[in-house]
């Protein structure tokens, strides 16, 4: 026997169903999305409404016949929410041969189940209310139906994957209304059914459809499936305007009809207002959730070409390696035999001579120089570089580097001189050869881009550090320059008083600073100012 509380929850579950259908389908009509959803939700209906309505006639041949239409809308259901997999969020291919082939097998067993006795054979009464009697076809029909389900639930979940963070939310709650709704079919109206042989417990399946139909509903209104907000405050704001009309018409006193009139003239004001402020919330979000689909595919692309370019770094970096390995050994074995031409072990030469081969030996030297500066770049990128740490002291490794570049400023006029502080400096930990280059670099530089003066180092006691400046009388530095100058390839524009030089020497002295916990920085009051290059190096 049916209850009015029963009446009253299908009665629910019918209204919020079928106008979440129709409003999905008046959205986009010629959408194929929103029609295959509305189908498959006027199918769940008929399904939930049938089965329903088929036990109050006490026509039993009535009752056969709304029995099998409510197998009808099971049919229907699976199948549609089969179709429907392939285009929600997103659609995608579904091969001819299947569409084909699952709509000749939908429409077989639709005419089957209605026109014969091969489903649904008959009815037989109980005192609780029926039993239905199947056909051979029964499980058949059942087994097609729930692999129909099964496969769109999997399509589903394949979808989930690559959906936006809104279809997820989207597919999440839609997902779980119908595998709740045909999980507790499946276990109520199948397999209880198969065990106990009756019919009694099939209501509590059929309820389970306020799961899909709350679920749904909230996919609707909460995360704008279907983009049905629009319609739904359109229809709200209709329907309260009609109401509102009614009463301005049906008012028994002059006075009532204008109040009515005025109240209905500000509502639709503030209706038109609520719509407007609705639509531009809407287009809003959809620029935004457009823009933000077109920031991940930027990220993802951009991301490709990040692994690419630290592929073709990785390359290059091992390239500078391996050339500059082989460069330097006949760049070696040169440089001996031409120290030793020089030296007369092969016999004497005139003045002439000698001078060419002192311009090749500098050159080779020069070249021995770079290939160094390059295979020091490749270990400090590559993480191979070594250090030996130990207690140095600064002052001593100064004045061995002015000893050693002491003639090259005496042959282009300039003074050279290290002023001393005035207390012993203290000892720090560093490893001396790398310390010793970068010092060599900077004083070499500074001798090299000054034609008049001369260079002056200080060394300065700062307590936590120890800083070591080096000022020259110079070419100068613009402010673009000592912003670029640390960096790979980086060399001013007036440099061409040395146009041998690679730019490479201050990158590794950064470098290599920076894995003493160091820094260096050049400052510059302009072109033909002068420059001054300062080194902290921490004490520890």
């Amino acid at each position: 026997m049916i209850t009015s509380w029963e009446t009253i929850f299908i009665m629910v579950i019918g209204f919020i169903g079928f106008f979440s259908g129709i409003i999905v389908y008046f959205k986009a009509p010629k959408k194929k999305v929103n029609q295959i959803f509305t189908f498959f939700t006027l199918s769940v209906l008929i399904w939930i409404l049938g089965a329903f309505f088929s036990e109050i006639p006490k026509n039993l041949k009535f009752s056969l016949i709304l029995s099998r239409i409510t197998y009808l809308g099971v049919l229907l259901a699976a199948t549609f929410l089969f179709y429907f997999s392939f285009y929600f969020p997103k659609e995608t291919i579904l091969e001819k041969k299947w569409k084909y082939l699952t709509a000749g097998i939908t429409i077989i067993f639709f005419l089957l189940t209605f026109f014969s006795n091969l489903v649904i054979k008959g009815i037989i009464l109980q005192s609780w209310g029926f039993n239905l009697e199947f056909g051979n076809l029964y499980y058949p029909f059942i087994v097609y139906c729930i692999f129909l389900v099964i496969v769109a639930i999997r399509k589903f979940l394949k979808n989930f994957k690559i959906s936006s963070p809104l279809e997820r939310l989207q597919l999440r709650y839609l997902l779980l209304g119908i595998i709740i709704f045909v999980a507790a079919s499946i276990i109520v109206n199948v397999i209880i059914r198969a065990v106990i042989g009756s019919d009694i417990y099939y209501r509590f399946g059929n309820y389970s459809a306020i799961f899909l139909v709350v679920f749904t509903a909230f996919a609707i209104t909460r995360y704008h499936l279907f983009e049905i907000r629009l319609i739904l405050t359109e229809i709200l704001v209709g329907a309260i305007g009609i109401i509102l009309l009614i009463q301005v018409i049906t008012a028994e006193t002059l006075g009532r009809r204008i109040f009515s009139s005025i109240i209905l003239i500000l509502f639709s004001i503030f209706g038109y207002l609520l719509i407007k402020t609705t639509l531009e919330e809407i287009r809003r979000r959809q620029e935004i959730e457009k823009l933000s689909e077109q920031i991940k595919i930027a990220n993802i692309r951009l991301e490709s070409a990040l692994k690419a370019l630290e592929k073709l770094d990785k390359a290059k970096t091992e390239f500078l390696s391996i050339a500059s390995h082989q460069l330097r050994t006949p760049l070696t074995a040169i440089k001996g035999y031409l120290s030793m031409i020089q030296e007369g072990i092969y016999g004497r030469f005139s003045e002439e001579f000698n001078e060419i081969l002192n311009k090749i030996y500098l050159s080779n030297t020069r070249l021995i120089d770079l290939v160094n500066s390059l295979l020091d770049i490749s270990r400090i990128e590559m993480g191979r570089m070594e250090f030996k740490f130990e207690e140095i002291q600064i002052g001593k490794i100064i004045e061995s580097i002015i000893e050693e570049l002491s003639i090259q400023a005496k042959q282009k006029n300039l003074y050279l001189k290290f002023e001393k502080p005035k207390r012993p400096l203290p000892k720090i930990r560093a490893d001396e050869s790398k310390i010793r280059q970068v010092i060599l670099n900077l004083i070499d530089n500074a001798i090299r881009y000054t034609e008049k003066g001369g260079v002056t180092i200080k060394v300065k006691n700062l307590i936590s550090a120890i800083q070591i400046s080096v000022r020259d009388t110079g070419i100068g530095l613009t402010p673009k320059e000592v912003e670029s100058l640390f960096g790979m390839y980086a060399r001013g524009k007036g440099m061409s008083i040395f146009p041998e030089g690679a730019g490479l020497g201050l990158y590794v002295a950064r470098k290599l600073l920076e894995a003493h916990l160091g820094r260096i920085w050049a400052e510059s009051a302009g072109k033909n100012k002068g420059s001054t290059f300062y080194v902290d190096l921490p004490v520890r």
